[in-house]
């Protein structure tokens, strides 16, 4: 490929800090050719070793050239060493033949391949060796394409004011010859032309042959890659970026597609990235990565010169930025990490407050069980209540209704005058065992009903040799009747006589009595009054 490194990296270093995301679908098609790299070297060694199999010990010297011709034009531009290796063998069998055509070309083949690797003094000294006015034409295209190649190469190399000028000037009159003696109109003319415009600054005019060039060209052919190349670094001369990325990256992907070992659009398009896209230096890092993997395949000293001076700086801020993650995920790693303890903690927290939770619910659900149940016993206990309440009811009317008789007999008694009929009667008219008895019956039945616990928790308030036990047949007895008065506020012992039927001092002698047997006695009657619970 024709190659204007010189111009190119000044190019790259006065680019405009502009995007290079005009082109996407070209930019994928490169990362496409450069995963199928080792692809494309297969084929190409497969077409290599194809031509190689060709060659048999009895096969003439003539045609033996022409197959180390075709082999060498496989490797000349794919592998340094093995093209000068079939280079040698040209020139050897041209020797055995005395084909002076044949010697010349290996010359010149020999010539390229020195410029090529940066031997620019042996290379113009092998050309001088050919006497121009022998070749024919196409040998003569061959010839000039050398020497173009070779001063090209040299200023190139040389980048000073002094000897690249001269270098330059000489590569384009070689230039003119070679396009006096191409085929008018065809591809490789418009290109030489187009280079020639370059060179003279007629960018219009390079532009136009460049694209005329251009016509019908496969992507996979060396001229393809040289055309699109050159159509870069016009567009470069012109400011159209836009155009100076969109024919590089073609260039890219042809080099890869040949393949070229040889090339330099990928340096270029890495710089490029790199100059105008911060973002993306790891891919600048890796097209130049792939531009010394072509250098040193093909063994081409000069090319891994160029790139050994531009990769320290794109590999220094790869660096830069690959630190920079690493602090970020760093960084990120211990966020995480803190954000991970705090959400174990929370998770913790939360666990803990849901235990809790479901504690308290538990308690909660177990104190509205109890409430509902205290609120069943409740209205149990009212209904309780409302029984005796109208027992008792029942009681006092039975017991207005003989009042009212025994008034009733008392008043006919005073109107008949019959006083001593009724001194006999008030004398007869005492509450009667049958009365009495029914009347304990109910109080006790009552009272327990209420109090279902008080015998035992009124002997627990004895000493345990003192406890009261009623009798059988017995609900209570006179001594737990008169603590049940007191348990229901009745603490007055004249209002208990009343009650019981018994005189106060009868029932004053029982307290003090049962006071004796307690365990407690200043307290004992105190504790009788706050004994159980109403059910």
């Amino acid at each position: 490929m024709k190659k204007n490194l010189l111009l190119g990296l000044l190019l790259v270093f006065v680019l405009p800090a502009t995007g290079i995301a005009n082109n996407p679908a070209l930019f994928d098609e490169l990362e496409s050719a450069l995963k199928q790299r080792a692809h494309y070297s297969r084929q190409k060694e497969n077409r290599i070793d194809s031509l190689k199999l060709l060659q048999y010990p009895s096969m003439e010297k003539d045609k033996l050239f022409q197959l180390y011709n075709s082999i060498y034009e496989e490797y000349y531009t794919y592998r340094f060493d093995s093209a000068m290796q079939y280079v040698d063998r040209e020139e050897a069998t041209a020797i055995k033949l005395s084909n002076p055509s044949y010697r010349n070309l290996s010359i010149i083949h020999r010539s390229i391949l020195l410029s090529t690797s940066g031997y620019f003094s042996e290379s113009i000294q092998n050309l001088q060796q050919i006497d121009a006015n022998t070749l024919d034409n196409t040998l003569l295209i061959e010839y000039y394409t050398a020497y173009e190649w070779a001063y090209s190469m040299w200023a190139e190399y040389s980048n000073d004011k002094v000897y690249a000028p001269r270098y330059y000037q000489k590569e384009i009159l070689y230039q003119d010859s070679l396009i006096n003696v191409l085929p008018a109109g065809s591809s490789l003319q418009h290109y030489w032309k187009a280079e020639n415009y370059y060179r003279h600054q007629r960018y219009t005019d390079a532009e136009s042959d460049y694209k005329k060039a251009l016509e019908g060209l496969p992507v996979n052919v060396r001229l393809y890659a040289m055309v699109t190349y050159g159509l870069a670094l016009v567009y470069a001369r012109t400011g159209n970026w836009d155009e100076y990325e969109h024919y590089l990256i073609k260039a890219a992907i042809s080099d890869q597609v040949c393949p070229l070992k040889e090339n330099l659009a990928l340096q270029e398009l890495a710089l490029y990235i790199f100059k105008n896209r911060s973002g993306e230096v790891a891919r600048a890092n890796r097209y130049l990565g792939y531009s010394m993997e072509d250098a040193l395949f093909y063994n081409n000293r000069l090319r891994m010169l160029e790139i050994a001076k531009k990769f320290p700086a794109i590999v220094l801020s790869y660096q830069e930025q690959n630190l920079i993650k690493s602090k970020r995920l760093q960084w990120s790693l211990v966020c995480i990490s803190l954000l991970s303890i705090g959400l174990v903690i929370s998770l913790i927290y939360i666990y803990r407050q849901m235990h809790q939770l479901r504690k308290r619910r538990k308690i909660l659900a177990d104190m509205n069980a109890e409430l509902q149940h205290l609120n069943k016993e409740l209205v149990t206990t009212n209904h309780t209540r409302e029984e005796y309440v109208s027992l008792f009811m029942d009681l006092c009317a039975a017991y207005i209704d003989k009042l009212n008789k025994y008034q009733d007999l008392v008043k006919r008694k005073v109107k008949a005058k019959q006083t001593d009929d009724l001194l006999k009667l008030v004398n007869a008219t005492r509450l009667s065992d049958t009365d009495a008895k029914e009347f304990f019956v109910n109080f006790d039945t009552a009272f327990l009903n209420l109090y279902p616990n008080f015998i035992e928790a009124f002997n627990a308030l004895l000493r345990e040799d003192e406890k009261i036990i009623p009798k059988r047949g017995e609900i209570l007895n006179t001594e737990l009747r008169i603590f049940a008065l007191i348990r229901m506020g009745i603490k007055d012992s004249s209002k208990i006589a009343t009650l019981l039927f018994y005189s106060p001092q009868t029932i004053y002698n029982h307290r003090s009595a049962v006071k004796n047997r307690a365990k407690m006695r200043d307290s004992f009657e105190k504790q009788v009054e706050e004994l159980c619970t109403v059910m």
